[in-house]
């Protein structure tokens, strides 16, 4: 059941939440409107995205990605008790305010066992802040939820709860691959070239270049030019670049590629352009008409 959560304005300041993607930083959001009023739920992607993407066309298995993204940034704890896996957003209770809150009837993450953590993301090179600073706080009345697992016992960690949900599966961690990491290294090359200083490669970037070559369909040129064109334009100068902002700015910054500069009077040739091709197609027929007529005289 949904419940009413406030954000605090430090949270689109917050550098940590900057390097998320827009769909990572909305599931975050998400995450405390499904969350109980002590912070917990079940960790299953599948329940997560019915709750939060209920109309978009995103998958279980996006929602998993940005679970692992928010888990490797220290923004929420998953772990595990009794066979059961659990989320908690971290600091919940510091940044929400409940009156009269219902008890939750998840066991605390100090009674499971942790699940396994990906590599700490690396701070910010120009400072950071409090990355939990994304809640105010919020005087409401919670109301009584039925409970919606089978059984009335409240999970205390002292027996397992039956439940009609299955349990997740533990997705098969992602093969090595030569192109992601190549792509990675290319951007991390730029900017250290670019007179900052060079980052270290978290499982973020190589997760967001993985989707821009498997999910988003980019070719490993595609992605390449790109990250040449940053370089030598003004959004460079203007943005902190990551490999997670790349993916997200990527549509973006291609069509700006794409544009001629504004002394020029060449028009860029798009070459999967239908109107590009009619044009060429046009093109053709002339130039083969006037062959034809200096052929016949």
């Amino acid at each position: 059941m949904a419940r009413i959560r406030t954000i605090k304005p430090t949270f689109f300041t917050s550098l940590t939440i900057a390097d998320l993607s827009y769909e990572q930083r909305l599931t975050f959001i998400g995450l405390w409107t499904h969350v109980d009023d002590e912070g917990r739920c079940i960790d299953d992607a599948r329940l997560i995205k019915a709750a939060v993407w209920p109309l978009d066309d995103r998958t279980a298995a996006d929602v998993e990605d940005d679970l692992r993204a928010l888990t490797e940034y220290s923004l929420i704890t998953r772990y595990t008790l009794t066979h059961r896996s659990y989320i908690a957003v971290t600091g919940w209770a510091e940044h929400q305010r409940i009156n009269r809150a219902t008890p939750s009837k998840y066991p605390a993450p100090d009674q499971g066992e942790k699940a396994p953590e990906p590599a700490p993301a690396p701070a910010p090179t120009c400072g950071d802040e409090d990355s939990q600073s994304t809640h105010t706080q919020l005087s409401e009345d919670s109301r009584p939820e039925r409970n919606r697992e089978q059984g009335t016992g409240k999970g205390t960690g002292n027996r397992e709860q039956t439940s009609s949900v299955p349990a997740p599966r533990t997705p098969d961690p992602a093969p090595d691959r030569d192109d992601v990491e190549r792509i990675c290294q290319h951007l991390a090359d730029r900017i250290e070239g670019n007179g900052s200083k060079r980052p270290t490669i978290t499982k973020a970037w190589r997760t967001a270049a993985r989707l821009l070559l498997d999910k988003d369909g980019r070719t490993e040129d595609q992605v390449h030019g790109c990250i040449d064109w940053c370089q030598n334009s003004d959004f460079w100068r203007g943005n902190v670049l990551s490999m997670p902002k790349l993916r997200d700015k990527y549509d973006q910054l291609r069509l700006q590629a794409t544009r001629p500069a504004p002394s020029s009077n060449v028009v860029p040739f798009a070459p999967n352009s239908p109107r590009q091709l009619g044009r060429a197609a046009q093109a053709r027929a002339l130039m083969a008409d006037i062959l034809a007529e200096e052929t016949a005289q």
